[in-house]
């Protein structure tokens, strides 16, 4: 049974991925709660450049570690390393069953509630979330060329007309206050896109304060989130040490440019006043300059940018269950690869299943809850382990290493402690389900070692 990847990918592959993944929806929301923030420019372009050294921080860490251990399977590769199997093995199955799946039927389940809009069918949004999931799954089972050169197109198509509509907020003419409630056209005629109802002069909460501005980056570094997935493709990348890092760089860059455009463009058209009450901001934005037809056109780019998501957690994450299975930590079955077309189908196939269940059994609430919470726990163990990896010079030389010392591990242990703190402070209930799926792991550990035997570490 075939059971190796090939080095079939280089950087623009692996940015591609990286930017494709974390361009997803968020933009279209977090703008909105900026503007509410904060009434200047300066300081929301300094929220989102803030957002963006967290964002760079982690995956940089990721970078190294990748540079390090170029392997696929990404995390579980860095904590078998630096933790031992039993955690690799937690970690592992968590993001297996619980945060991958949750999150990818969570993008969906976004594209699905557009994708009624601009196509009123009239089927069910959970149909349209499945259906795109499997659609991914089957493109990135056809071949890793296939699905790196429809994350190139589908990333390329995003970025261009996200930046198309900012041209036309930012030479749109103004609207005021007073003029938004009355005038603004409502997005794809849903009563739900319109500005929420009240006084527009005064901001609903209070612009500047220090609790509202750290409840808006909560949300805002929702918007980089996504960016430790390229490296589970570490084994596909021709030379992976060099292309993390430059894909870091690059990545985070161009997405932090494009945010601070969108969000000047938001408070050019809509003035952050009207922005921060809005509950569609980017097509109330967009819709000063083009009017009625922005809602849709809106519409059609999340449809696109939430796919462009999708496509890219499916090829990255696919790899983590064949990682896994070819080092006993999952069904060897899985560690398969398919004699055509050179991909882990079997295990592409399993997150696709898995996927399905959440879009049909979760609810969007719970989805996001199930994995935010852990997420940010995964970012820490890394983090640490990079400065473990460093210590017991694992690796060493590297190809590619982080500058700057500890400070970036530094940035992400502080944040990831401040992401859970307010998760577990603001949703106790949801947060405490996911560390108990979490800790779940652990008795399915013990029993799996016990039947199978966990296989040594991977060459």
């Amino acid at each position: 049974m075939h059971t190796d990847l090939k080095r079939k990918l280089d950087w623009i592959d692996a940015a591609a991925i990286f930017v494709g993944i974390i361009l997803g929806s968020g933009i279209f929301v977090a703008p909105a709660a900026v503007a509410a923030a904060t009434d200047s420019n300066w300081i929301a372009a300094g929220m989102w450049i803030l957002g963006a050294i967290v964002a760079a921080s982690g995956a940089l860490c990721y970078a190294e570690c990748g540079a390090r251990l170029p392997k696929t399977g990404g995390f579980y590769v860095y904590y078998r390393e630096v933790w031992g199997e039993g955690v690799a093995f937690v970690g592992g199955w968590t993001a297996l069953l619980i945060t991958y799946p949750a999150s990818l039927a969570a993008i969906a389940l976004i594209l699905a509630n557009y994708l009624q809009d601009v196509v009123p069918w009239g089927a069910s949004p959970k149909l349209y979330a499945a259906v795109a999931v499997v659609l991914a799954g089957a493109i990135n089972i056809l071949g890793v060329r296939t699905g790196a050169n429809t994350q190139r197109a589908l990333t390329a198509f995003k970025v261009l007309a996200l930046l198309l509509l900012c041209v036309a907020a930012l030479t749109a003419t103004p609207i005021t206050p007073e003029a938004a409630v009355t005038e603004l056209p409502l997005a794809i005629d849903n009563p739900t896109a319109t500005l929420s109802a009240g006084p527009l002069t005064a901001a609903p909460l209070f612009p500047g304060s220090i609790a509202v501005m750290l409840s808006a980056m909560v949300i805002l570094l929702w918007t980089y989130d996504g960016w430790s997935d390229v490296t589970l493709i570490g084994g596909e990348l021709r030379d992976p040490g060099r292309d993390f890092g430059r894909t870091v760089v690059f990545g985070i860059s161009v997405l932090a440019c494009l945010y601070v455009l969108v969000q000047l463009a938001i408070n050019t058209a809509l003035t952050p006043a009207v922005a921060g009450r809005s509950q569609q901001v980017v097509a109330d934005a967009v819709a000063v300059g083009l009017g009625t037809t922005a809602g849709r056109l809106v519409a059609v780019l999340v449809v696109i940018s939430t796919f462009g998501a999708i496509n890219g957690v499916v090829l990255t994450a696919s790899r983590l269950g064949y990682a896994m299975a070819k080092d006993g930590a999952f069904l060897r079955v899985f560690a398969a690869i398919h004699p055509k077309f050179g991909t882990p189908a079997r295990s592409t196939v399993a997150l696709v299943i898995a996927t399905v269940v959440y879009v049909i059994a979760a609810d969007f609430g719970n989805l996001m809850a199930f994995f935010s919470f852990n997420v940010w726990l995964f970012y820490s163990a890394t983090a640490v382990g990079l400065l473990i990896l460093r210590h017991r010079k694992v690796g060493e030389p590297p190809s590619w290493r982080l500058p700057g010392g500890i400070a970036a591990p530094i940035v992400v242990i502080v944040t990831a402690v401040a992401m859970t703190s307010s998760l577990m402070i603001q949703d106790p209930k949801r947060s405490l389900v996911g560390l108990a799926m979490l800790a779940g792991g652990i008795p399915v550990y013990l029993v799996w070692r016990a039947l199978f035997k966990v296989a040594p570490p991977m060459a």
